[in-house]
């Protein structure tokens, strides 16, 4: 087989990867592995192939070893036999090198090409999130409801509740992208939890005089500021962290949900 079509297949390799991260969800997840410090890989592993999904992470192997065997069988002609030109020989390491250069690209900056993906799909359905906040808005609940486009709903702290806890999470941008929950109030912010990632990442609604900035949820986790870019009409996609307590959030939501 020719060397060219080995490396026609690496590039679309190579695009297709740079694509599923800025369009999966869960990509981050696939693409994260554990450190040596990790006290158990194997545990860490199990946990990111459930996250992503079996298919998905036998896709993503696949595809690695795609790229791997697309890209050795060039350097091998290149390395073992001498019978081409001297520039070819020069254009065939500046390939290798330029291919190598993106994939390092892609490694280092896959959380920012899914962060600019999924701003991207939030982006153009600011109009539904719209219609989703304006009710919350005009009349913050005071107990638990259901309101349109949201659906039935549990509010919590009782008295006077901050966080409501969606019992049909409403899709977002395609069925993988839902709310899982909405902290606020009549005269501060909406934020909306976005589900479906393996991080904490918000679509939050914010007056003139707000920014994004780190906060207290109503069931007492702590959500720590880690990025906002706007998306306009006063909306922002947010990432924070929770250190130390996201079992004991996840079990608040889980046991909320439960009644």
């Amino acid at each position: 087989m020719r060397t060219r079509v080995f490396w026609i297949v690496h590039i679309l390799t190579l695009v297709g990867v740079a694509l599923w991260a800025a369009l999966d969800l869960r990509f981050e997840s696939l693409a994260f592995w554990p450190s040596s410090s990790s006290e158990n890989i194997l545990e860490s592993m199990q946990t990111n192939v459930y996250e992503s999904g079996l298919i998905r992470t036998i896709g993503f192997a696949c595809v690695l070893l795609l790229a791997l065997i697309t890209i050795a069988v060039p350097c091998v002609r290149l390395f073992r036999f001498h019978h081409g030109s001297r520039a070819r020989s020069i254009a065939s390491l500046l390939a290798i090198t330029t291919v190598t250069a993106l994939w390092c690209g892609i490694v280092i900056n896959h959380s920012a090409l899914a962060w600019q993906g999924k701003r991207a799909r939030i982006a153009i359905q600011v109009s539904e999130l719209e219609h989703l906040a304006a009710p919350l808005r005009n009349q913050w609940p005071a107990r638990d409801g259901n309101l349109p486009g949201v659906g039935p709903f549990m509010a919590y702290p009782f008295g006077r509740p901050t966080t409501l806890i969606l019992l049909q999470s409403p899709s977002v941008a395609g069925d993988e992208l839902c709310i899982a929950a909405v902290e606020g109030n009549e005269t501060g912010p909406i934020r909306m939890q976005l589900s479906g990632s393996a991080h904490d990442d918000w679509a939050e609604w914010h007056p003139d005089s707000s920014r994004p900035q780190s906060f207290v949820g109503g069931l007492g986790d702590p959500h720590q500021l880690v990025s906002a870019t706007q998306l306009g009409r006063g909306w922002y996609l947010v990432r924070y962290t929770i250190p130390d307590v996201l079992n004991r959030h996840t079990n608040n939501l889980e046991l909320a949900a439960n009644g």
